[in-house]
């Protein structure tokens, strides 16, 4: 087994030992729970208020729980020490990120399945454009992974390090608004804000719930253009990581 396949399997070792990653099943529950209550008190038809809580809450609840998942992990291997013991071995830190990076991408993905078959089960939408949908997510999942690797790895701090994931979320799915609200302002402003668009995460790329809940058209190159942008941010955000932890002592 390859040095990154050995700190993959030893990092999902110690996520299953984690009383965090036990809180899984209530989650799943809780929004289950809270997307019917949704239905029962919406003022909206009761069948689209039940599908569009749950995509919502199923989305945000995979997003918090692998956030957290990532942070806690990373923050007690740091402050235990825990961390010493791996950068002083045969391998490189490199090696080291891209480990946890593939067991927390595995974790996501699991999650992010879990969800999709409840969508399905529960009558959610169509089967094509949920697939797409959930597809997208595990996408934003996985730069949300890497994003939080990042960020943990350089405050240290774990209300600094959570503060800073959730400050990438908001920002990531407020671009497109502020955007639009840009381009309705000045015309002359859009190629400039073309460039934010992309340069800052957004995170709305990855999402097709509008197609879910209007049974629209979705085709499955649409995922195409949001996985070549998931890959240069992963890349970014890699290389960033790579710098800063090359000479760090930790």
């Amino acid at each position: 087994m390859s040095r990154i396949g050995i700190v993959a399997t030893y990092t999902l070792q110690e996520v299953r030992r984690d009383r965090l990653f036990w809180g899984l099943l209530p989650l799943i529950l809780f929004v289950i729970a809270l997307a019917f209550f949704m239905r029962e008190t919406s003022i909206v038809a009761g069948t689209e208020a039940f599908s569009r809580s749950y995509i919502a809450l199923s989305t945000l609840a995979a997003a918090v729980f692998i956030v957290l998942l990532v942070v806690s992990s990373m923050y007690r291997e740091i402050d235990s020490k825990a961390i010493y013991m791996v950068i002083t071995k045969p391998l490189a830190r490199h090696e080291y990120i891209l480990g946890k990076f593939m067991a927390f991408s595995l974790i996501s993905a699991g999650i992010i399945i879990i969800f999709f078959a409840g969508a399905l089960v529960l009558g959610v939408g169509p089967v094509k454009p949920l697939a797409v949908h959930y597809i997208l997510c595990i996408f934003e999942q996985i730069v949300m992974i890497m994003a939080a690797l990042a960020i943990t790895l350089g405050l240290r701090s774990l209300p600094s390090s959570l503060l800073g994931v959730a400050g990438f979320y908001i920002i990531g799915h407020s671009t497109k608004k502020m955007v639009d609200i840009g381009m309705h302002m000045a015309s002359a402003w859009v190629p400039a804000l073309k460039v934010f668009y992309y340069l800052f995460p957004s995170l709305s790329l990855f999402s097709a719930q509008a197609a879910v809940l209007e049974q629209g058209l979705v085709s499955w190159t649409d995922i195409l253009f949001p996985a070549g942008y998931a890959v240069v941010y992963l890349a970014i955000l890699f290389l960033i990581i790579a710098i800063d932890i090359r000479k760090r002592d930790f």
